[in-house]
């Protein structure tokens, strides 16, 4: 520190304006950085949320209180694996579904769900099925479990929270 200050006491005025200038610059070459991040992130959700058509999966489940309420959980990636596997975006921890039981996908705002030859099988809508699309209110079976594929809703009219597993 003391080599800093004996260094810029040596400087003469149009030194030390021409750091300071230099300074301002780079802080404001970051700060455009920063803004520029952020409106891509933005854009990049806009564009998610029209391809991905806010999805998500509904299942009834218990809370830490032991209490039932809908569980949420939101389609946010083109490719979605549901299984038992500790490594499945989806876990479904019950012996009745396989540990790679399912993989949904979306492709141009329209959700796919293809049966990764488990044993129990994959149903929608009570028909089993190795490849099909999806529809909003649609109930897909995996083993014993069931869920509801549904519109996410919108955070300005829900009531309550929602619980993100």
């Amino acid at each position: 520190m003391k080599e800093l200050l004996t260094y810029l006491s040596r400087l003469e005025i149009p030194d030390l304006i021409f750091c300071a200038a230099a300074v301002v610059i780079l802080d404001l070459f970051a700060l455009a950085v920063i803004l520029a991040t952020n409106k891509e992130s933005k854009l990049c959700k806009k564009r998610w949320e029209k391809v991905g058509a806010n999805m998500e999966l509904r299942m009834k489940g218990k809370n830490k209180e032991g209490k039932i309420e809908i569980l949420h959980f939101p389609l946010e990636a083109d490719e979605i694996l549901l299984g038992r596997h500790i490594s499945a975006d989806i876990r479904l921890p019950d012996e009745s579904v396989s540990r790679y039981h399912a993989v949904m996908t979306v492709t141009g705002g329209i959700w796919s769900i293809t049966d990764l030859d488990s044993k129990s099988g994959t149903f929608v809508n009570g028909e089993r099925i190795q490849q099909t699309s999806l529809q909003a209110g649609d109930v897909i079976q995996f083993g014993t479990m069931q869920m509801k594929f549904a519109r996410k809703p919108n955070p300005q009219t829900q009531r309550g929270g929602q619980r993100n597993v």
